[in-house]
């Protein structure tokens, strides 16, 4: 995995180890372990202390716990940067930042904690007069302070409550309902014995939940249950004959500590602030309310079932899940529609979740070092009525200071600690009228969002909210976008958009406007540092093309410099060139491959609205994104093969990643942009297709057809193999694509980069090769593709939406099913989980100065309805041809009867350009 050269065994272990401090880029790589022991300041092991370990780039978070001897493991990171946080019991939770996990290594990181203090009574964390200031809010807030928070105790026998797909039977016990707040009771512990049964209403979702209960079904004995809710809950279990209220109960004090427990849950582990969602809705009371219990289930004790009729932001738009916190068993284990859309044929993933539209950002932004302060101007219309409470999304560690309306009154909001469940949320004083256009604005400052790598390297952590966005969007609430950015002179700041005018120069601050004009973005943002600048204006495909580089590499490459400057100035030659590494030498290569790319992706997908596009480097060692017009490279990208194969090996030094990440991000500008994904269930079009564009810059740049074969055999292995990032499973039989980020779990692993990347690239890959014409080549999928861009230009799409642009374009030999509908297609391969294999035994024979090809295809491994056009090639010594296509139904075999050639091939196979995405195929000349 790293290069292992004969100096490695002369300087001793201080140069390897700091070589080895570098995480490999690719994603088949093993991933780097974090351990540790958690005491307290006597030195006593601290059992069940929480552990969160989060990515500081990706904010994928990773989770355990303490054994008895308070020592815990997190296993399988990913290299990279992390912060990690210990949360127990009767402690101060205890936080440590810029952790660097490396590949194939086990750093150890300990902690003493200390004894919580009393809680304060009411808490304000954020500096605004109004911050956390609700009365209503604070009601909710403080519940569970009175040492009786219970106003009602129910004595039940055999009560059913039935929430959706779920059916709960509370057999015996007492349930305890907290003190009301505004009149309406919103949560009930339950200490007792009973059941959960629950059958997803979909196939796909059975699967899903089978993975974690072995079964397509749920059983669950429980104990104990604690509902948060503002549904009809309490009228129902009041009203029901099999409940006898009682003034007390005999275990107040228990369900008391279990509510308790719970809110501390769901601030420190979960930093989730649920009180600002049933604040929403006693704020709305014609809103039919949420459901939410966390099971303490006999062999599931960490679950969470959820009925909202809003939507659920994790799974939007559907309004039901069932997952888990667990460490083993995290995830989310299902999540569906509700059963009347489904009755009522309303169950699709097209649906808009939104509580408001962002209609512009207007921010004026100040950088001090790695202070952000910042002020933004949100207009913006709600979609649903009653809207009171307005949650964003905006980065924990940037403080809300004020809030104010159209006319500079300020307004109450909630921004709790940032280290617990910061979420931000406007309090507005009457209901706002649904589709009228308001305008709030929003003054903030903070650490932490933005990271100084050293040397004038800076990353932008929090990549879509650095400013106030709408949390119930994908990626961005689309809208336009006017920043201006003032930072100190020296450096130099790329946005997204383009310059409205020359930057300007106050004092030591240099002031820039960046602006979307009128084309809506998803997200907005910046590149910050100090960097060197090539640009080129390409004829070709009509855009401005920009390279950026700092100056200096980042402090973890300067670290290994320094060593290796130290073992040379004594003697040694160390037989590397790392000390000479210049990220800014790379200029003209990364220029002509963003060129090329662009010529490409212009005449298959149609031009761009965009005038610019910035290639720009940041100091991430495995990590690229692509913004609108502008592209975030790992620095690791910018530096020559040789210097890479020294740092990571021969494998990790050569691997395709940094030839394609270029091309991918770009890729990026239409598929997640310009097009973007309705829901989860349809980000796999925009990764996928990305990783489909990247498939033709390896055909018309590296012009190398085994080149381009084995692009797509690596892309197969990574869906049909089996992998340590994926817990050992194959990552196709986990669940379709459309499951999205949805397949990674405790159980799966990362499966879903090994999805719906490599599947969704796949998909689009098939489609083209059936398209394909010898005479016209790519003309028909280039017209579809440019019609899928034209006709939902800077809109989200669905699954759906695109399955429609298919047919509209399909060939007569694609209507397998002679409906005009690609039904088999997106069933089989989208929806579905098979893939098969095929076998062709051939021969030839010659007749009358001809050669006759004969033989027998055979597709296996599938179910009956299974269908596939798989294309046949032959190979004269020019190359492969297609003789053309047969259609195979289920596990079959196909006889191929005496098919005359001009001459004797050298080769005969099907997909011979892997056009058909299989577990094995063999050709076998007999």
């Amino acid at each position: 995995m790293f290069p292992r050269v004969s100096f490695f065994a002369l300087f001793g272990r201080s140069f390897f180890t700091l070589l080895c401090a570098l995480p490999f880029a690719t994603s088949a790589l093993a991933e780097g372990r974090l351990a540790g022991k958690i005491t307290d300041v006597q030195g006593r092991a601290v059992v069940a202390a929480q552990i969160t370990a989060t990515e500081q780039v990706t904010g994928h978070a990773f989770k355990t716990t303490t054994n008895e001897q308070g020592e815990y493991l997190l296993a399988d990171l990913p290299a990279g940067t992390y912060t990690i946080e210990v949360v127990a019991k009767g402690f101060a939770p205890a936080r440590r930042a810029d952790v660097t996990i490396k590949d194939a290594q086990t750093p150890r990181l300990d902690f003493q904690l200390s004894v919580a203090p009393v809680e304060a009574q009411v808490t304000v964390t954020s500096t605004g007069t109004l911050a956390n200031s609700d009365p209503v809010y604070q009601k909710l807030r403080q519940a569970a302070k009175d040492p009786n928070p219970f106003s009602a105790v129910a004595t039940v026998s055999n009560l059913v409550l039935q929430r959706d797909a779920a059916r709960f039977t509370l057999r015996s016990g007492e349930l305890y309902f907290l003190t009301p707040v505004e009149g309406r009771t919103v949560a009930a512990v339950f200490i007792g014995d009973g059941e959960i049964s629950l059958t997803p209403p979909t196939e796909i979702e059975r699967k899903s939940l089978a993975i974690f209960t072995d079964g397509p079904s749920l059983e669950e004995r429980f104990s104990m249950l604690v509902l948060r809710f503002t549904d009809r809950t309490f009228d129902e279990v009041k009203g029901s004959p099999n409940v006898q209220m009682v003034p007390t109960g005999g275990q107040a004090g228990r369900a008391r500590d279990l509510y308790r427990d719970n809110q501390e849950l769901l601030r420190k582990r979960l930093k989730s602030n649920l009180k600002l969602r049933t604040l929403a809705d006693i704020y709305a009371p014609a809103r039919p309310g949420f459901f939410i219990a966390f099971i303490g289930g006999k062999r599931f004790g960490k679950l969470v079932y959820i009925v909202d009729p809003l939507g659920i932001p994790e799974v939007s738009p559907e309004e039901v899940a069932l997952l888990s916190y667990g460490d083993t068993d995290g995830g989310i284990w299902t999540a569906f529609h509700l059963a009347e859309e489904y009755k009522q044929g309303q169950a699709h993933n097209n649906q808009d979740r939104r509580w408001y539209d962002i209609l512009s950002h207007k921010i004026d932004a100040r950088i001090r070092g790695t202070r952000i302060e910042a002020t933004d101007r949100i207009e913006f219309r709600p979609l649903i009525g009653e809207l009171r409470v307005q949650p964003f999304q905006l980065f924990r560690s940037l403080r809300v200071r004020s809030v104010r309306d159209a006319e500079g009154r300020e307004l109450a909001f909630v921004q709790e600690d940032k280290d617990e469940d910061a979420d931000f949320a406007v309090i507005w004083p009457t209901p706002l009228e649904t589709g009228k256009i308001y305008e709030v604005t929003v003054n903030y400052d903070g650490e932490g969002a933005l990271r100084d790598s050293g040397s004038g390297n800076f990353i932008l952590i929090p990549r879509d909210s650095w400013y106030p966005n709408n949390g119930g969007s994908q990626f961005g609430d689309r809208a336009r976008f006017d920043v201006t950015y003032r930072y100190p002179k020296g450096y130099t700041l790329i946005g997204t958009g383009k310059l409205a005018g020359a930057e300007q120069q106050e004092e030591d601050w240099k002031v820039a406007r960046w602006t979307s004009g009128e084309v809506e973005l998803a997200v907005a943002g910046f590149n910050y540092g100090k960097f060197k600048k090539k640009e080129i204006f390409d004829k070709d495909s009509g855009y401005l093309v920009q390279f950026f580089a700092n100056e200096q590499v980042p402090d973890e490459m300067r670290q290994l410099q320094l060593e290796i400057d130290r073992i040379e100035s004594e003697g040694f030659n160390t037989m590397t060139t790392l000390g000479s590494i210049s990220t800014a030498k790379m200029g003209d290569q990364i220029l002509a491959s963003a060129q090329n790319s662009l010529r490409i992706f212009n005449v298959y997908f149609g031009k761009l609205p965009y005038e610019r596009f910035a290639m720009s480097q940041q100091p991430a060692i495995n990590f690229g994104q692509a913004w609108p017009t502008l592209i975030y490279m790992p620095y690791t990208a910018f530096i020559d093969t040789t210097q890479r194969v020294q740092l990571f090996g021969i494998k990790g030094g050569t691997d395709t990643f940094w030839r394609y990440v270029g091309p991918h991000e770009l890729a990026h500008q239409w598929w997640g942009h310009i097009i973007g994904w309705t829901s989860y269930h349809d980000q796999w079009m925009s990764e996928g297709f990305a990783e489909f564009s990247a498939s033709l810059y390896v055909q018309y740049v590296r012009r190398d057809l085994d080149k381009f074969i084995d692009f797509w055999e690596e892309q197969r292995r990574m869906i049909t193999d089996e992998w340590p990032q994926t817990k050992g499973r194959r990552p196709y039989t986990v669940g379709p694509v459309t499951q999205g980020y949805r397949l990674n779990s405790a159980k799966t692993g990362n499966v879903a980069r090994f999805m719906i990347y490599p599947k969704g690239a796949y998909i689009l890959h098939m489609i083209r090769m059936m398209m394909y014409d010898r005479r016209t080549g790519d003309a028909r999928f280039q017209a579809m593709m440019r019609d899928f861009v034209k006709t939902y230009y800077n809109k989200d799409v669905s699954t759906e939406d695109f399955k429609r642009i298919v047919e509209k374009h399909m060939t007569p030999e694609m209507n397998l099913e002679e409906n005009g509908k690609m039904d088999w297609f997106f069933n089989q391969w989208v929806y579905g989980t098979q893939i098969p294999s095929y076998r062709f035994d051939y021969s030839i024979s010659s007749s009358g100065g001809k050669a006759i090809l004969s033989g027998k295809l055979m597709q296996s491994g599938v179910s009956d309805g299974f269908r596939m056009l798989v294309p046949l090639y032959v190979d004269f010594g020019r190359g492969w041809t297609r003789l053309g296509t047969a259609t195979l139904v289920g596990n079959s075999t196909l006889d191929i009867q005496r098919v005359e050639l001009p001459q004797e091939p050298k080769r005969v196979a099907v997909a011979a350009l892997k056009d058909v995405l299989a577990i094995k195929i063999e050709n076998v000349k007999r």
